[in-house]
């Protein structure tokens, strides 16, 4: 498809394309909606024009990396699920490097579609988000392995050597790919995920992984394994190690928000967060009362159901402190 606009209807047709695997053109002959962040929309598209061909040059810079046959790598894909048949199947088969597909069905009941026959498919019981990747790896072969979710979609055919190649040149234990919005996302998840993996032209030293998008040396897994962690094992490998971040290769996953789903996910994110020795960020709740004052921006953002999304995620953090002093009596 060929979008011109950038407005709310075409962000929603090139949310649809993308989860089609419709190639995406960028052809913008007048400045987008101030919301709209150009750095942010062509990492999804085949190719951009504009009407300033110093801009043009300047965003081509951000266009997903493309295929660059030659580079011999072999990566095993590991995509655990218990829900849907993963979105970047067609993406990662067509990537420019040897790819191996292993999705992890966990399940009540085993996936079927199309989609499945470009990936092995293993019924495995679900340990825990660290547990069962690391059990996955003994079904691998590739000399690295790149961990996913299924609802993450990688652009660009040449995604993996990019990684591949960052990762040597770095020195890296792990390296991560940069997640980008959907193109209709809400402001809020836009504004955080341009935080968490800003954009760039080149690879560095960044805190930890993140097994949304995260490639490893085989190698290292089998030496270094996973810890047994349910949840944010990539935070607690990640510590102590050397990892990078390599802004020029995109993924695109963003969840929607919501309150129950936040409160949830939070609580145990950061119970993780404090099990590894850093402090609680919300240890009572005076804390929360004090953090009132950061309501404010997101409701400004994306209106007042926000006021509740924010607040799960408030809660959530002062469970995970509750929940780290029970464990300590």
């Amino acid at each position: 498809m060929k979008v011109h606009h950038l407005d709310r209807r075409e962000r929603k047709q090139m949310h649809r394309a993308l989860l089609e695997g419709e190639p995406i053109e960028l052809e913008l002959w007048s400045a987008p909606a101030p919301e709209v962040r150009l750095d942010d929309i062509v990492p999804l598209c085949h190719g951009v024009k504009t009407w300033d061909r110093r801009l043009t040059a300047s965003l081509e810079a951000f266009l997903p990396p493309g295929a660059e046959p030659g580079n011999p790598a072999q990566v095993s894909v590991i995509i655990p699920t218990h829900r849907q048949i993963p979105w970047g199947l067609r993406a990662l088969a067509a990537q420019d490097v040897e790819v191996e597909i292993l999705v992890i069905d966990n399940g009540p009941e085993p996936l079927v579609g199309d989609d499945l026959a470009l990936a092995t498919v293993l019924r495995m019981p679900w340990r825990g988000h660290g547990p069962t990747r690391q059990a996955a790896l003994e079904h691998a072969t590739g000399d690295y392995v790149f961990f996913t979710v299924d609802d993450a979609i990688p652009c660009g055919a040449g995604f993996l050597r990019s990684l591949v190649e960052a990762l040597e040149d770095g020195g890296y234990d792990a390296i991560s790919a940069r997640q980008l919005p959907w193109p209709d996302s809400d402001p809020v998840t836009t504004r955080r995920l341009r935080g968490w993996t800003p954009p760039g032209h080149r690879h560095r030293v960044a805190e930890q992984t993140d097994h949304v998008a995260a490639l490893y040396r085989r190698a290292t897994l089998l030496e270094h394994p996973l810890p047994p962690a349910p949840i944010a094992e990539d935070l607690r490998w990640s510590q102590g190690r050397r990892v990078g971040y390599l802004p020029t290769a995109p993924v695109v996953h963003a969840h929607d928000r919501r309150p129950v789903a936040l409160f949830h996910r939070t609580r145990a994110i950061h119970g993780q967060h404090i099990a590894a020795g850093e402090p609680p960020r919300v240890p009572g709740p005076l804390t929360v009362l004090g953090a009132a004052p950061s309501l404010l921006r997101p409701v400004l953002e994306a209106g007042p159901g926000e006021l509740l999304n924010h607040g799960a995620e408030l809660l959530g953090q002062l469970a995970a402190a509750w929940d780290a002093r029970r464990k300590g009596d």
